[in-house]
């Protein structure tokens, strides 16, 4: 009997041991806060709360005035249906975190961290963002009619002295991280991951024409040559004017470009 006892005395100890054990591990592993001191003085201490003016246009490559307006494009689109949270980050500091990223092109959580945001919102902000301008600008690319291109090409013979040009051409290398099994097919020559950003402009730097998501490999070129534009300008499909008359010759209207 007195060995039975002592059994069971051991197992109720044993248990016990255990249940300490366990509450002090779970001690150890839960968090002291649920967002760090660090990330809640985003409000007093992040960039968008302590910038000065003087350096608005160099984080965002835009003026203020600008901004607002891009601002007041954007906002219905990034309202949250509810917000809960005291520390939100305010809906002009999401569009400014966003602009900075794809201005500077810096590493993500540099620039998270500058606005005291961690790097797993980073990402869901640059998405939400990213979408909220593409709905609210996609109506704004003006149609390539002949109409249009008479004025692009006036605006660039009245500034630059450059006549019958309708635009000029150019493709950036957007760096990315490399999709798994992807092989070589997003891996451009200057030795990283890309997608090709292909986009016309006018006289007044406006963006007549883009295209995104050529594989970083292809190069301007082919990036060029397989969008949908490039593929009506090279079979003649584009409303482009008849030939113009500049100084006795008959000179036909163009889209000027570099040598790639």
């Amino acid at each position: 009997m007195s060995s039975s006892k002592n059994t069971s005395l051991i197992l109720v100890v044993s248990m016990a041991a255990c249940i300490v054990a366990l509450e002090e591990e779970e001690k150890r592993q839960r968090p002291k806060y649920w967002v760090s001191p660090y990330l809640q003085e985003r409000a007093l201490k992040g960039r968008y709360a302590s910038d000065t003016p003087s350096m608005f246009f160099e984080n965002f490559h835009m003026p203020q005035k600008s901004f607002n307006t891009l601002f007041g494009m954007v906002e219905q689109y990034l309202i949250p249906k509810r917000n809960t949270r005291p520390d939100a980050i305010p809906i002009k500091a999401k569009l400014a975190i966003v602009l900075e990223f794809l201005a500077s092109g810096d590493l993500q959580r540099h620039i998270g961290s500058t606005y005291r945001i961690s790097k797993q919102h980073f990402g869901v902000i640059l998405l939400q963002v990213s979408f909220a301008i593409w709905t609210a600008l996609r109506d704004e690319f003006p149609k390539w009619t002949t109409g249009n291109m008479l004025m692009w090409v006036k605006g660039f013979e009245d500034e630059w002295n450059f006549p019958n040009c309708i635009g000029a051409v150019d493709g950036k290398h957007v760096a990315i991280k490399g999709p798994p099994n992807s092989g070589s097919l997003f891996y451009n020559y200057k030795g990283f991951h890309s997608i090709v950003l292909m986009a016309i402009c006018n006289a007044h730097y406006r963006f007549t024409y883009i295209d995104v998501g050529a594989f970083g490999s292809e190069g301007d070129m082919n990036a060029f040559s397989h969008s949908d534009l490039g593929k009506q300008l090279l079979l003649d499909q584009l409303p482009f004017p008849e030939d113009n008359v500049i100084n006795g010759h008959r000179t036909p209207y163009y889209i000027v470009g570099d040598d790639a």
